[in-house]
């Protein structure tokens, strides 16, 4: 490597670390892991032994268990590819589906592809990096218009500001898009998916809206059989794409786009991720189906009520340890359930905000969790924080174990900051320049001695 690319590479990971933001090589890892409560492990599903089995099970019968030897434009389109799909749409009750091999192939895929000139973008401030990444390689990428997080009257103010600014969507011959996620993954917080449909219908011309909710952190841990929030919200009709990844709680990789079938064949033809990733292989799709299988079953409905009642009972308990802590070490963020929600839906990922992400970090991981601390710049000012997620097998000895090293945390930082307050108080006394005002008093002298924006007063005798 040049040493000038070097110095210039080397340069930006020590400026991004200079502004605290988290610089890794992956080396750091920690030796033990006392409980998962940071992954998106939601069902625990990654280490479970049934699961497993059933995989091992089924691949040990299939005769081809590798990669498919190209991309499904060349010569990598399985019948097992096609046939997963099929199951994918009837699963969701969809027009169609299509297969990519991760969230942010299919984000990418969707958004770079799609819209078209004379078209435009709304989005909320919190969508994915993969949309935006997607966004800015469209044909629309000069008409985009965030709205405020889940903020249903700043959607609605976009929404008009875009019809006025582009007649053609307004007279029904170009295309207003939506993008929002069901569940945002760093506040925790639902979208109002009802909401924002009916603003839409309201709104903008029929046939001039296209609405897309990406659902990787709610599908299979919502609705009967894990189907998602969109399917629990019965707007399957009403939302025009959705996206389903298998990375979080379905524990493997890949995802799925449901829309419609023009969309799907245009992706095919347009959609530069797709066209040119070699297809997912065999195992993968092996290892879906059995990942599916097990969510629709029985013990799959189990897991979805474990993870909705751990989730409930650590937000309790947790509200409860950090009530009397200070709220610029340890705070719970505030949300709502949006309107026309399911009643006993709850969230599993606590966002812990905290004015010093990074040291909370590092005391978790010295202590076997593998905490992330997510900083300004990559979260605005005072919603630093680090990031709690439950799953379905977790136990309250787990909640109840983290709960005491948070405490334990601030108990630590409380004494610092105390030592670090008299330190600094002795420093402005003896480092001000000191200013005598003396007042007579029987038989002796008062002194205040004044130093900067200190004033000390002192009971001492001065000689006259």
């Amino acid at each position: 490597m040049s040493s000038a690319l070097t110095a210039a590479l080397d340069k930006a990971l020590y400026d991004r670390q200079r502004r605290n933001v988290p610089v890794t090589d992956l080396y750091d890892e920690t030796s033990s892991k006392p409980a998962d409560l940071f992954s998106n492990d939601y069902l625990s599903l990654c280490t479970d032994p049934f699961l497993r089995q059933s995989f091992l099970d089924r691949v040990s019968q299939l005769p081809q268990v590798f990669g498919t030897g190209g991309s499904r434009l060349m010569s990598g389109n399985a019948p097992a590819h096609l046939e997963f799909e099929e199951r994918m749409k009837i699963f969701f009750r969809a027009p169609a589906a299509l297969l990519f091999n991760s969230g942010y192939d299919a984000n990418v895929a969707f958004w770079h592809s799609v819209p078209q000139t004379g078209d435009a973008i709304i989005f909320d401030d919190l969508v994915h990096a993969s949309s935006r990444d997607g966004f800015l390689a469209s044909r629309a990428c000069f008409a985009l218009y965030p709205f405020a997080h889940n903020c249903v009257t700043s959607l609605r103010d976009t929404i008009l500001h875009v019809l006025r600014a582009h007649p053609a969507i307004a007279a029904g011959k170009s295309t207003l898009f939506i993008a929002v996620e069901s569940l945002y993954s760093m506040d925790g917080d639902f979208a109002p998916l009802p909401d924002i449909v009916r603003l839409a219908e309201q709104f903008i011309p029929i046939g001039s809206s296209h609405i897309v909710v990406d659902e990787a952190h709610s599908t299979g841990i919502y609705d009967t059989q894990g189907r998602g929030l969109v399917t629990a919200l019965s707007l399957e009709q009403r939302v025009h794409t959705v996206l389903h990844t298998f990375g979080k709680a379905r524990a493997l990789t890949g995802a799925v786009l449901l829309t419609s079938p023009t969309v799907r064949k245009y992706i095919i033809n347009y959609g530069r991720p797709f066209i040119f990733s070699t297809s997912l292989s065999h195992s993968t799709i092996c290892a879906l189906d059995a990942s599916f299988d097990y969510i629709e079953s029985a013990a799959g409905a189990e897991l979805i009520a474990s993870l909705q009642r751990l989730s409930r009972i650590f937000e309790r308990k947790l509200a409860t340890a950090i009530r009397t802590a200070p709220t610029h070490l340890l705070a719970l963020a505030p949300r709502t359930l949006p309107r026309d929600f399911p009643a006993g839906i709850t969230s599993p990922i606590f966002p812990v905000l905290t004015s010093a992400p990074i040291p909370l970090a590092e005391h978790l991981r010295a202590l076997g969790y593998p905490a992330r601390p997510v900083p300004y710049p990559v979260v605005p000012r005072g919603q630093e924080r680090v990031r709690i997620v439950i799953h379905a097998r977790n136990t309250e000895a787990e909640f109840d174990a983290l709960i005491v090293h948070l405490l334990a945390w601030v108990a630590q930082m409380q004494a610092r900051e105390g030592r670090t307050l008299a330190v600094s108080t002795a420093a402005a006394v003896l480092s001000a320049k000191p200013e005598l005002t003396k007042t007579k008093t029987k038989g002796a002298h008062t002194a205040t001695i004044t130093r900067g924006q200190l004033s000390v007063d002192m009971s001492v005798k001065v000689l006259a």
